[in-house]
């Protein structure tokens, strides 16, 4: 797949930038999307000299606030339908639930925003959920701005370590995901046990 997508961007030139871009915006919107591992094939182009490290730095860390954007612009919208139609569920979210939310996007908010770009499959959800809390919109976006720039240094880093070989470039790859993976399993392993424990009926 990472050698494919190498011929592609390779051949389309300056407009393999624009892909990139999409591919980090994409990361947002549809979570399943490998924008990853397009982002990680920018560090070879950087090695190889086929696009300036800096600019594919600020393309990258664009598409990833536009995506940013798209979502909480979608929360926001989201929040707005439950206030017109206040005790309707939508999309199986109920209004309890809805506020149940926006309680902890209060609370841990700005620290999720901070950190979720390292979040893959849930980083579009903490926008839509930031939107839907009204969180500020300015406040929300220079959040995930910061995590965009440290996320996207470390993966283009990664790229540029394994100077343009697409072999290595696969393999770290495949160690990277499945280490994010592990780790926000471990993660909702945790939370999920805290919550059970604090149900735990007490004992007279």
């Amino acid at each position: 797949m990472v050698e494919y997508l190498d011929n592609l961007i390779t051949h389309i030139g300056l407009l393999g930038l624009l892909v990139l871009g999409l591919a980090a915006a994409l990361e947002y919107v549809v979570p399943p999307f490998p924008g990853d591992t397009i982002t990680l094939l920018g560090g070879v182009y950087a090695v190889r000299g086929d696009h300036p490290w800096p600019l594919v730095f600020g393309v990258v860390v664009s598409g990833s606030v536009l995506g940013a954007l798209i979502n909480y612009q979608v929360g926001h919208w989201l929040g707005r339908r439950f206030e017109q139609r206040p005790g309707e569920a939508f999309f199986g979210i109920t209004h309890a639930r809805l506020e149940s939310v926006q309680a902890q996007m209060r609370r841990k908010g700005p620290w999720l925003l901070l950190v979720n770009r390292f979040l893959p499959g849930i980083r579009g959800l903490i926008f839509v959920a930031a939107g839907a809390a009204r969180m500020p919109r300015a406040n929300a976006l220079v959040l995930g701005a910061l995590s965009a720039v440290a996320h996207t240094a470390l993966v283009l880093a990664l790229g540029v370590a394994v100077g343009g070989n697409l072999e290595r470039l696969e393999l770290l790859v495949g160690r990277y995901q499945r280490g994010v993976i592990l780790g926000v399993v471990l993660v909702a392993a945790v939370l999920g046990l805290r919550a059970l424990l604090k149900r735990k009926p007490r004992t007279p």
